[in-house]
């Protein structure tokens, strides 16, 4: 699912790089929207918090994971800023790609370092979905990144009590 202007590319890119890196199917979910998504009051930002609870009401036909892509900058009352939101053992994940952007730093456009950043950030998110907490290992996806420069240092898998925890839920239907 997909708020706010994304380009079809770029979806298309990270839905590409995400059924490379996940043992489940990857798809668009059509039809899908909110009708006015929630604001921080006195900021330019969608409501976090707000949001990711619509997006855990919309309708799907199974229990699949819905990933919420968002093109605007997200917070809530007393966070600035996040990456992406999700509650443990959840049923949504929320990814902003605003912050992730190299663009939104000034610097020049680069697809290739926002659908690394947001694949990173996207599977965090879903590693809170399945229950765990930030990883203490600094090369763990689960690890805590502040700032989009520690998310870039930060590993791109989960270390291996990570890993089990997030393959045991996310294993393909036999």
């Amino acid at each position: 699912m997909a708020l706010g202007e994304s380009s079809e590319a770029l979806l298309r890119a990270l839905m590409r790089e995400l059924s490379v890196r996940l043992p489940v199917p990857c798809g668009h979910h059509e039809g899908a929207s909110i009708a006015e998504p929630p604001r921080v009051p006195g900021r330019d930002q969608l409501d976090a918090d707000k949001l990711l609870q619509q997006v855990e009401g919309v309708p799907r036909a199974d229990d699949a994971l819905l990933v919420c892509l968002c093109a605007e900058d997200i917070g809530n009352r007393i966070f600035s800023y996040f990456f992406g939101r999700a509650r443990l053992d959840g049923s949504a994940v929320l990814v902003s790609l605003a912050r992730l952007d190299p663009r939104f730093y000034g610097l020049p456009p680069e697809e290739a370092i926002l659908v690394d950043r947001a694949i990173k950030e996207i599977r965090h998110e879903m590693g809170h979905s399945a229950g765990l907490q930030h990883c203490l290992d600094p090369d763990c996806l689960m690890h805590f990144s502040p700032d989009v420069e520690a998310l870039d240092l930060r590993g791109a898998e989960y270390c291996a009590d990570c890993g089990s925890v997030v393959s045991r839920l996310f294993a393909p239907a036999l």
